[in-house]
C-alpha cells in the first residue's frame, strides 16, 4: 500500500501559543481531532502532489489546552492557534519525538528571533527553501517513475494479448477445418498466413524489449526463435509457391501456435504482477512434448522443400558473379537441418533447467 500523502506544515511559537500554517488550497472534508496530547488531520486538498486526500499525525512536546485553542479554514491554507496547557515557555521542540519530519518546517514568516541571531536564521531559511526544492524534484521523478512504470505495464500487456489472440485464431481455424473438417491445405494455408505473418513480425519486439531494458529477461534465446522462425515461415515456405499446399505445414503451425497460447497468457500476468498456477506449470510443462514435435515437424518442412528449391535453384549463386561468391539453397538447408538436430538437446536442457528452477523438489533439512 502507498505511504499516506503529508502536506507541508509550517509551525512557530510564542511563550503561550503554538501556531500551525498547513500548506493546502480547497480544502474539503476535514477530519480533526485535537487532544492534548495530539491533533489527527485528514482532509482532501490540493496540495505538492495536486488534489489528492493528505493527512498526518502530530504527538506534541508538551500539552495543549483543546478548549482555548481554535482554527481556521481558507482558500489557501488551514491555520490553527494551539494553546499551551501549563507555564508560558519555549518548547525546544513542536514534537514528543526527535525524529525530523521532512513535511514538518519552521514558519520564519511568523519566527520571532534576536537581532544577534539573524544571520543565522536567514541561512536556515535559505536550506529550507532549497530542500522544499529538493522535495518537489523528487515528487516530479517519483511521478515520472509511476508513469513510466504503467506505460511499461499496459503496453507489455497489450503486445501479449494481441500476440494470444492472433495465435488464438490460428490454433483454432485449423483444428476446426484442417483436423476436424479435413479442409486442404492449401485453403486453410490463405486463411492464416497473414495473421500467422504479422505475429511473426511483431515478435521482433520481444528481442526489442531485453536491449530497451523495458524487460529483463535476456534477448539471446528471443533472437534465435524470431530468427529460425521467420527464416522457416518468410524465406523457406512463402519463397516458394509450392509448399504452400504441404500438410506438413499445418502441423508445423499448429505446434508453434499451441507453445504461444501458453507463453503469451503467461508474460501477459507477469507484465501486471500478477500469476496463475495452472499457466505457470503449463508454461514449464507443456514444452516437454511440443518442443520436440516443433523440431521434428521444422525437419520435416524443411525436408520437404529441398527438392523444390533443387528443382527450381532459387536463392542459389552460381560463380562468375561479381562477388565472387557461390550459395547452393538445397546445401544450405541440408545444413540447417544438422543445426537444428544439434542445437535442440541444448534447447530442451535450457528449458529442463528453468523448469526445475521454478517446480523443482526443495531439497529436506535432517
Amino acid at each position: 500500500m502507498a505511504a499516506p500523502l503529508h502536506p507541508v506544515v509550517f509551525w512557530a511559537q510564542k511563550a503561550e501559543t503554538v501556531t500551525l500554517r498547513v500548506d493546502l488550497k480547497d480544502v474539503k472534508d476535514p477530519e480533526i481531532d485535537l487532544t492534548k496530547e495530539s491533533l489527527t488531520f485528514k482532509v482532501i486538498g490540493v496540495g505538492a502532489a495536486g488534489l489528492n486526500s493528505y493527512q498526518f499525525t502530530l504527538n506534541f512536546y508538551k500539552s495543549v489546552d483543546p478548549e482555548g485553542s481554535a482554527f481556521r479554514i481558507t482558500d489557501r491554507e488551514v491555520n490553527f492557534v494551539l494553546m499551551k496547557d501549563g507555564p508560558s515557555e519555549e518548547w525546544t521542540r513542536l514534537t514528543l519525538s526527535e525524529e525530523k519530519q521532512p513535511w514538518l518546517k519552521i514558519d520564519f514568516d511568523k519566527l520571532t528571533v534576536d537581532d544577534d541571531s539573524e544571520d543565522e536564521e536567514l541561512r536556515r531559511k535559505a536550506e529550507f527553501e532549497e530542500e522544499q526544492l529538493k522535495q518537489i524534484q523528487k515528487q516530479l521523478t517519483e511521478s515520472e517513475a509511476e508513469a513510466y512504470t504503467d506505460l511499461k505495464k499496459m503496453y507489455l500487456c497489450v503486445y501479449n494479448f494481441l500476440q494470444f489472440i492472433g495465435y488464438s485464431y490460428i490454433f483454432i481455424y485449423l483444428t476446426v477445418n484442417f483436423v476436424i473438417k479435413g479442409q486442404g491445405m492449401r485453403q486453410a494455408y490463405s486463411k492464416i498466413i497473414l495473421p500467422l505473418s504479422v505475429c511473426q513480425v511483431f515478435a521482433v519486439l520481444e528481442v526489442i524489449n531485453p536491449l530497451l531494458g523495458i524487460v529483463k529477461t535476456g534477448a539471446m534465446a528471443p533472437l534465435i526463435q524470431f530468427t529460425g522462425r521467420n527464416m522457416v515461415l518468410f524465406v523457406v515456405i512463402r519463397g516458394e509457391d509450392r509448399m504452400v499446399g504441404e500438410p506438413v505445414l499445418c502441423y508445423l503451425f499448429l505446434i508453434w501456435s499451441s507453445i504461444e497460447l501458453v507463453r503469451y497468457p503467461f508474460y501477459m500476468l507477469c507484465s501486471i504482477g500478477q500469476e496463475s498456477m495452472i499457466i505457470s506449470w503449463l508454461r514449464y510443462t507443456i514444452w516437454i512434448p511440443l518442443y520436440p514435435a516443433g523440431f521434428l515437424f521444422e525437419i520435416l518442412s524443411l525436408w520437404t522443400a529441398i527438392p523444390f528449391y533443387e528443382a527450381s535453384k532459387k536463392y542459389n549463386l552460381e560463380l562468375p558473379n561479381a562477388w565472387n561468391v557461390s550459395f547452393d539453397m538445397t546445401t544450405f538447408l541440408y545444413i540447417w537441418i544438422v543445426g537444428i538436430l544439434s542445437a535442440s538437446p541444448m534447447m530442451m536442457s535450457h528449458m529442463w533447467r528453468q523448469r526445475q528452477k521454478r517446480f523443482g523438489s526443495k531439497k529436506k533439512v535432517h
